[in-house]
């Protein structure tokens, strides 16, 4: 592995900082991890739709694409682990470098790891690595052992966000659907889902809802666990300590060329001379450790490989401790000496400013609350002033009588220039005499969109079109500033409701 050439800041994290740091990478390098994605999952999720239609089972398109999770998980793994060394891929050599990772780890993702919730910290492990099945198992032991609880929490959490997106974008579906396209009560919602045309539609709306969900929250997950693999290893391999010697070994290297290249041409002369010598003159090499450092050998060696086993021996070995403390966040000033006379003068001058701000305390205190007695005895408060609720604006619907002829009061109001008067008090009267045709009270709080729905109860279909035309023209003008022109006006107040005896 080549660790200078990573490009993310290793040190040790706790598991919330580095999912934070898989969040970052994922950022940074989110063109081609979705790009990348999109291409490989699109094309397969159309499949398992396509597949769910011809053996007309619809549910298999909700349980395919989340069966296939696994699989499209290696996606935007192959994309962060290349772009952790600033290699990042394009979509072309993601697609082309699934061929080289192992297939053999996916197809146990796809069965009987298939409900496995370590599964974002257990992928990297098997699709990078590459280790034998017994090195494997010990590796996961080694890893997993402190971030079992945290890949579970990782994992559901993914499926409450996943759950949460799509629960909204189908919320939001029906929000954008008008009132009175909806079903008139929950009989006519289980006639629809009674047809088979009407569920298999909702089915597929569904399988595209999760589809989306599942393409914004799974690489998230993904990189997450990612970065909670690179995090551990950290912590066991040391990686950045290896990275601080490499660099220092790099400026040592650097700064020791022109040294060496010094010392090799001060030394040419000897080289020479000892080629010059005769090749008989050979000497006798040295037999022992002695003679190589001319000093005598002692026992050290033997008492750091006792020490040594000590310590392994030792059960602390391996294992970490933590150890909380409270420190004060501005360092404690030294104490003046009081037997001094320098301190006996400073702690007189502290009490005594102490007395004093705490007699100021006392003396701002009692003058409050004499002003607050004399203020609550001599001063009455107003009396307040109770002014008529505003009536609502639906109840002119019932209350207000309306004039004789209507259509003549609207015209003359229009033609005056109050056209929202005007609409507004065609919109009452119309209202009012088709209440009374439908033989009900008109309610309080019914709205546009309730006598819409009233209008369709109306046998005389010429009549239930005027009232719909009056109720879309004053939802126009009072929502959106929209009016109608004046041959608009005059064909609206031609027959009912304006002229109460026409059709």
């Amino acid at each position: 592995m080549q660790l200078e050439r990573i490009g993310v800041a290793l040190r040790p994290r706790t598991p919330q900082e580095a999912m934070d740091l898989g969040m970052a990478m994922l950022r940074a390098h989110a063109r081609p991890v979705w790009s990348a994605w999109l291409l490989f999952t699109l094309p397969i999720f159309l499949l398992c739709q396509l597949l769910a239609w011809w053996l007309a089972m619809p549910w298999l398109g909700l349980l395919l694409p989340w069966w296939l999770r696994p699989l499209f998980d290696r996606i935007p793994l192959f994309v962060l682990s290349r772009a952790v060394f600033e290699q990042a891929p394009s979509w072309r050599a993601t697609l082309k470098g699934q061929r080289a990772w192992p297939w053999r780890r996916t197809l146990a993702g796809l069965t009987w790891l298939r409900v496995d919730t370590n599964r974002s910290l257990r992928l990297p492990m098997e699709l990078l690595e590459g280790v034998g099945p017994k090195q494997r198992r010990a590796r996961w032991r080694v890893l997993s052992r402190p971030l079992v609880g945290v890949a579970s929490g990782l994992t559901w959490t993914s499926i409450a966000f996943e759950l949460v997106i799509s629960l909204s974008l189908g919320i939001f579906a029906l929000w954008l659907v008008p009132s009175e396209a909806l079903p008139d009560s929950m009989r006519s919602l289980n006639q629809a889902l009674s047809l088979p045309a009407f569920r298999h539609a909702l089915v597929w709306i569904a399988s595209g809802l999760i589809y989306v969900s599942m393409s914004i929250v799974e690489p998230l997950y993904v990189a997450a666990g990612f970065a909670l693999y690179l995090n551990r290893r950290t912590q066991l391999e040391g990686w950045d300590i290896d990275l601080a010697f490499r660099r220092l070994r790099q400026r040592l290297v650097e700064a020791g060329m022109a040294l060496a290249l010094f010392v090799c041409v001060m030394c040419l002369p000897t080289f020479a001379h000892a080629a010059d010598q005769p090749a008989g003159a050979d000497r006798t090499p040295p037999q022992s450790i002695a003679e190589v450092f001319h000093q005598p050998v002692n026992d050290k060696d033997a008492l750091f490989a006792s020490a040594a086993a000590s310590v392994y021996r030792d059960a602390r070995f391996g294992q970490s401790r933590k150890v909380q403390h409270w420190v004060r966040r501005t360092p404690a000033t030294p104490q003046a000496d009081a037997s001094s006379l320098g301190g006996m003068f400073a702690n007189f001058g502290a009490g005594l400013l102490n007395m004093l701000l705490w007699g100021l305390l006392a003396v701002i205190v009692s003058a409050l609350i004499v002003f607050a007695l004399r203020h609550w005895r001599f001063v009455k408060p107003a009396p307040v002033e109770r002014s008529e609720a505003p009536r609502p604006l639906h109840s002119s619907v019932q209350e207000l009588p309306l004039p004789e002829d209507l259509a003549a009061a609207v015209r003359e109001l229009w033609r005056g220039g109050g056209r929202r008067e005007a609409l507004a008090l065609l919109y009452r009267g119309s209202v009012q005499r088709a209440a009374a045709v439908l033989h009900m009270q008109p309610p309080i709080d019914a709205t546009e969109s309730d006598w819409l729905r009233y209008a369709r109860n109306m046998d005389d279909s010429a009549r239930r079109e005027r009232l719909i035309a009056i109720v879309r023209t004053w939802q126009f003008a009072a929502y959106a500033d929209r009016y109608p022109d004046d041959a608009g006006i005059d064909a609206l107040l031609s027959g009912w409701p304006a002229q109460q005896a026409a059709r």
